[in-house]
């Protein structure tokens, strides 16, 4: 009997680490994983008890080293773990389970992360220390994590793609409704997006959180501007006409349904993406409301076309098991 621990921003309803916790589970109960230790928000433990998983609090350190202690490997699905723009305290969370599986013998996955950024000194040494370290395996999800790996002498790297990419698979098939779906973390000013949305013809504007800590901002937009918030993020994001998110996962969820989005402040989503559409309009690097009301009229009539994504999704999945199944064996 094989397990597994694995570990990421898992049990706080953040849509996008839900879809890669899913994924993460899938691959490996594909990989033939009977028992999977999954570390979850303490609240949300019952949420996640299925067969073969075994969710255990986070915090509980005694419980996650004995859970490190019975695994063969040790797994971060997906996401950006490793940066301390979020903060500081997460990053050496983290960077802690990493090291403490290292130190205890057992392989560590690194699957389909991004790096950075990285603000702080330590931050970099930290990263720097892991990725050389000789049992660490590294799968980037983007070209510049892979490339800075690569860069500061990482012992095992590769270049995958995000995880979520797999729930294409899933997805409803729904009718697009003429709407402009938001996915807001911070308030910004709507007025010419509202103006730009009734010249087009757009019937509604719709606000969809994807995390509760996106309600608060939502709530006082909706309050400002009459606008409606979504109870259902993942069908009606797919259901949307034109997609304005400031989260990486809401771009990626319209870019599968063939949505045309556009990426506001967001270096990890404009760094991926970029590399799939190289001459993609899409990205604002401020929330400048008449730029954003400029570039939905542009980009409106767009069919996005995620062949590129899935395939190499495809392969990642293909390398992953392999890899997974080489490092059971040891």
């Amino acid at each position: 009997m094989k397990a597994a621990t694995l570990f990421g921003y898992y049990g706080y309803d953040n849509l996008g680490d839900e879809l890669l916790c899913q994924q993460s589970i899938k691959m490996l109960k594909e990989a033939h994983f009977d028992k999977i230790y999954l570390l979850v928000n303490r609240k949300k433990v019952k949420d996640f008890l299925q067969t073969g998983i075994l969710p255990i609090d986070r915090f509980d350190l005694t419980k996650v080293f004995q859970a490190i202690f019975k695994s063969d490997v040790v797994v971060c699905g997906g996401g950006g773990i490793l940066q301390d723009q979020t903060s500081l305290k997460s990053l050496l969370y983290y960077s802690s389970l990493i090291l403490i599986s290292l130190a205890l013998g057992k392989p560590v996955l690194l699957l389909a992360n991004s790096l950075g950024p990285l603000k702080h000194t330590i931050s970099r040494c930290i990263v720097r220390f892991i990725l050389k370290r000789r049992n660490l395996y590294f799968i980037a999800r983007d070209p510049v994590s892979f490339k800075y790996a690569k860069l500061v002498g990482a012992k095992y790297v590769s270049l995958g793609t995000d995880l979520a990419v797999g729930t294409i698979e899933n997805l409803p098939k729904l009718e697009k409704e003429k709407r402009i779906s938001l996915c807001l973390k911070s308030e910004i000013e709507l007025e010419p997006i509202i103006t730009v949305a009734e010249i087009c013809g757009f019937s509604e504007i719709l606000l969809v959180p994807l995390s509760p800590q996106d309600e608060p901002a939502c709530e006082r937009v909706s309050k400002k501007y009459g606008l409606r918030i979504s109870t259902q993020p993942l069908r009606d994001l797919i259901s949307s006409s034109f997609v304005v998110s400031q989260r990486m996962h809401g771009c990626l969820i319209s870019c599968l349904a063939g949505i045309p989005f556009i990426s506001l402040n967001n270096s990890k989503s404009k760094r991926f993406f970029e590399r799939y559409f190289p001459n993609y309009e899409g990205f604002c690097s401020k929330e400048d409301p008449t730029k954003i009301a400029l570039t939905i009229m542009k980009l409106k009539d767009v069919k996005l076309d995620a062949k590129n994504l899935v395939e190499d999704y495809a392969k990642m999945w293909n390398d992953v098991l392999n890899l997974l199944k080489t490092l059971k064996k040891e």
